[in-house]
């Protein structure tokens, strides 16, 4: 009898599941992911931006991507492609692991190591579970430390090293080469404390290579600065820092939180440095939601006296949110230089034109989707404009946060067209929606075909796209 009242129970709550599993999780998910272009808030009631104004048309072309999955499981936010074995082939890079080329063998650079910013409540799992419970590797408690990865012969021995700035608040550091596929590296630590979600590899010092800039501080107590290490001839590095007289932010500053970008915006031929503020969302009427002074966004113009000597001017740009990598170039053609950036936890991609008078127009490209947690730009079709590339980060908030994190991870490039009337027009077009992106996508020729490729390590694992022309 006991066996039988069991059984009967356990038939009853298996039925019971069944039914949670159909039917309730539209209804648990329908306000958390809800993309209604009336409504446009994120889960915590702010409005995101004001929709039916986007600048995008859907286009045409003969160039297509190869999806070819180089690991499932979840270790990095970032890619990059360098030839590490010295074999002449390009091999993608991750900063826990490298993918030797053409097979793309999987080889450890350093154990991962994962670093838990947020414990979920139970409601959170349950949600999680009931929407994407059959997807692989789609949910982690933690974050990979290893987010970004960049490359440089660091010691000049004529191997190429793997730089990796881990997630913020981490560290940096430098991984030495050991010449052998599968001895250990030896680790270097730069800096503590990185405290940026999009650094980048640019040359902002005008010496012909690019620097690692990132935003970091010496303590976790520390207020922060914006730095740009350099990776000299000589070898090692050396560490600048970017700051300006004319700043004015209270103590406690952690600079640059989200948003990170270098270009001449004044137009003197010197690399200025732009990036976004910490706060993530628009209000209805397109102004930045409330925020601290201190995570104001802007950008600081580079100013060298006749003597050398480099200094800063700090510039507030309004509005400026949470972005991702900011790229900058000419949008409009009309001389000067405009930026481009998503939402890295909001929704949209965006193009802020510069007027006069140190002044910017917000103009929104795309709002169809959310957490364009990273761009690129590059020229992908081979016509002399740069393109923009970009997509979804799924889960860039580990399913707690942000809107629509559950929705279909996009990849698109972006072309920029100047009309009769001198509108640009942003031509989409999809690359994958499969597995988006992370926080870093880097595009370079792989395969040495001499097109353009893809490389991004995301939630769902490493991936590269190889373009195709037919």
């Amino acid at each position: 009898m006991m066996i039988k009242k069991s059984i009967k129970i356990l038939l009853v709550i298996f039925i019971v599941f069944l039914l949670v599993a159909e039917f309730a999780s539209p209804l648990l998910l329908k306000p958390y992911n809800d993309m209604s272009p009336i409504t446009n808030t994120s889960t915590n009631g702010q409005y995101i931006i004001a929709a039916n104004d986007n600048e995008y048309v859907e286009g045409t072309s003969n160039i297509s991507f190869k999806h070819i999955e180089l690991d499932s499981a979840y270790h990095t936010e970032g890619a990059s492609v360098a030839d590490i074995n010295n074999d002449g082939l390009n091999d993608i890079v991750t900063g826990h692991y490298w993918y030797e080329a053409p097979s793309w063998t999987r080889h450890t650079i350093r154990a991962p190591l994962y670093d838990a910013v947020a414990i979920p409540k139970l409601s959170d799992h349950v949600k999680i579970f009931l929407e994407n419970g059959t997807k692989k590797n789609i949910w982690s408690k933690a974050y990979p430390l290893a987010f970004f990865s960049f490359h440089d012969d660091v010691n000049k021995d004529g191997w190429i090293d793997v730089i990796a700035v881990d997630i913020t608040s981490a560290g940096f550091y430098w991984f030495e080469n050991p010449k052998t596929n599968d001895a250990a590296w030896t680790e270097h630590l730069i800096m503590n404390y990185t405290r940026n979600e999009s650094p980048i590899f640019a040359d902002v010092l005008g010496t012909g290579k690019p620097q690692v800039i990132t935003g970091a501080a010496q303590t976790a107590d520390a207020s922060g600065k914006l730095y740009a290490v350099e990776f000299p001839p000589s070898g090692g590095y050396v560490i600048h820092t970017i700051e300006a007289d004319n700043e004015g932010r209270s103590n406690g500053a952690t600079l640059p939180s989200h948003g990170l970008g270098m270009g001449d915006i004044d137009g003197d031929g010197l690399q200025d440095i732009v990036f976004g503020s910490g706060e993530g969302f628009f209000d209805r009427q397109g102004n930045p939601a409330q925020r601290q002074s201190y995570d104001e966004g802007g950008w600081y113009q580079q100013q060298i006296s006749d003597d050398g000597v480099r200094s800063w001017i700090w510039h507030v740009i309004e509005p400026m949110v949470s972005f991702s990598q900011i790229q900058v170039l000419d949008v409009n053609e009309d001389g000067k230089n405009d930026l481009i950036s998503g939402m890295a936890h909001g929704r949209g991609l965006f193009w802020f034109e510069q007027d006069d008078n140190d002044k910017w127009i917000r103009h929104l490209i795309d709002d169809t989707y959310t957490q364009l947690h990273a761009t690129e730009m590059a020229d992908i079709d081979g016509d002399g404009r740069m393109d923009i590339i970009t997509g979804k980060t799924p889960l860039a908030h580990m399913g707690l946060k942000d809107p629509d994190e559950f929705g279909t991870p996009y990849l698109y490039w972006y072309k920029i067209i100047k009309t009769v009337d001198g509108k640009p027009v942003f031509e989409r077009h999809l690359i994958d929606d499969n597995v988006g992106v992370g926080r870093q996508i880097s595009v370079v020729d792989i395969n040495n075909d001499g097109l353009l490729d893809i490389a991004s390590g995301t939630r769902y694992g490493v991936h590269i796209f190889l373009q195709e022309r037919h």
